[in-house]
């Protein structure tokens, strides 16, 4: 069984954060763009605000063995001028295809829905990015629409993916 564990993000993560978000082959595939040392260093300075403005963001993901293995939250942001909180994660590539990316996405969902109370949650991906559209299958969520995301110039197709929450009433 895979385990994890979700930790805080803080300044002392920056060498760990900026092995991912300056690898171009993970953060062009969902971000669209690689981030400069100035931008990681702003990155954590806006998610450490999330967290006192919302009470989540994103999180250090470490495995059972306490290495950090990536990167996952629930995020507040604008779709086509629409407020939603997206679930969104990235992994590194040595630990992907091993179940991570199920196990992240099932406890950030639950975790948005038991201890904040989202009423719902999305996640846009790229349609050919399959392996997460397979976790999101898994997840329960349905394509909610299509739309075409301008990424740092960039004009790419994204699908949007929603799942209710059953839990409040």
């Amino acid at each position: 069984m895979v385990a994890i564990q979700l930790r805080k993000v803080n300044p002392a993560d920056f060498l760990f954060l900026k092995s991912l978000l300056q690898n171009e082959e993970l953060m062009l595939v969902g971000w669209g763009k690689v981030y400069s040392d100035e931008e990681v260093k702003g990155w954590i300075k806006k998610i450490q605000q999330q967290y006192s403005d919302y009470g989540y963001s994103y999180y250090i993901v470490e495995n059972q063995r306490s290495e950090s293995i990536g990167i996952g939250g629930v995020i507040r942001t604008k779709i086509q001028g629409t407020a939603f909180d997206e679930l969104a994660y990235i992994i590194k590539k040595e630990f992907q295809g091993s179940g991570y990316g199920t196990i992240i996405a099932e406890e950030l969902v639950q975790r948005a829905f038991k201890k904040h109370h989202l009423p719902q949650v999305v996640a846009q991906i790229v349609p050919e990015n399959i392996a997460s559209r397979k976790i999101l299958d898994k997840l329960g969520m349905s394509v909610h629409f299509n739309y075409l995301r301008n990424q740092n110039g960039m004009i790419r197709k994204h699908v949007v993916y929603l799942l209710e929450n059953t839990l409040s009433s």
